[in-house]
């Protein structure tokens, strides 16, 4: 086997075993014929998507939207609060319990306060995706930060340097790793909570569709919506990992 086949080959796995897994699927869907409302032929699910995508298309465009606002706004101002917490300990010791409690209180918990509060809009879709994605960015930042050796530190101020020189020269230098790492946790989790968001009480989106195509059985048109949405997740991953790639790796 060339070097160049292991190439070609290395790159198209994962292609190969998405088509290796979906061909399981619909071969144990025709062979131990799985009713309908349990395991729905894959095919039938991407016919649906080809055949219906202009039907579909207001439901994605909607929870799309509303994620591409809030994943950013969220990541955001989990970084922002990493950079104020690293460069203040009077500031981390005031307000660390707070988001402590931010953290350990379920954002599915919330949705329906938030809904009380601002009614049945998009508006909550944005809030709980961005209250569910800035822990994860602003906990990897501070972890990273938490683990430069202290002798780096030791070596600015040997060197009279002032805590900004500290800052840019090593605290987000060794930062990049782990603030992707954070950005990648925040995308999963930022778009779990736009479809749960949207599940409570919504009249649009993926996540309202999902659920009431459930309720009903349809179960054909609720995998087709699944199946986008991981297509769309893993477009975002990747494009995160990318960027990871161009910043941090090379």
């Amino acid at each position: 086997m060339s070097m160049k086949f292991k190439a070609f080959l290395y790159k198209l796995s994962p292609l190969l075993v998405f088509i290796l897994i979906f061909s399981i699927l619909e071969l144990a869907v025709q062979i131990f014929t799985i009713p309908v409302y349990i395991l729905p032929s894959p095919i039938a699910s991407f016919r649906y998507i080809i055949t219906s995508f202009g039907e579909m298309w207001p439901h994605m465009q909607k929870t799309f939207s509303q994620y591409l606002i809030g994943y950013p706004i969220g990541s955001l101002i989990g970084f922002s609060l990493a950079l104020i917490f690293i460069m203040s300990k009077t500031v981390t010791k005031a307000i660390s319990p707070y988001l402590t409690i931010i953290f350990c209180t379920p954002q599915i918990v919330l949705i329906p306060l938030l809904k009380v509060w601002l009614g049945y809009g998009a508006t909550v879709c944005t809030i709980v995706c961005a209250l569910s994605c800035f822990s994860s960015t602003m906990t990897q930042i501070m972890t990273g930060a938490e683990m430069i050796p202290v002798e780096r530190f030791e070596l600015v101020k040997s060197c009279k340097g002032t805590k900004l020189q500290s800052f840019f020269h090593i605290i987000v230098p060794s930062c990049w790793s782990s603030t992707f790492t954070g950005l990648k946790l925040g995308a999963i989790s930022g778009l779990a909570g736009v479809i749960g968001a949207e599940m409570i009480g919504d009249t649009r989106g993926i996540g309202y569709v999902v659920k009431l195509d459930t309720n009903i059985y349809l179960m054909v048109e609720m995998f087709a919506y699944v199946y986008v949405l991981m297509a769309f997740g893993y477009i975002v991953y990747s494009l995160i990992c990318l960027a990871e790639d161009k910043f941090v790796k090379q």
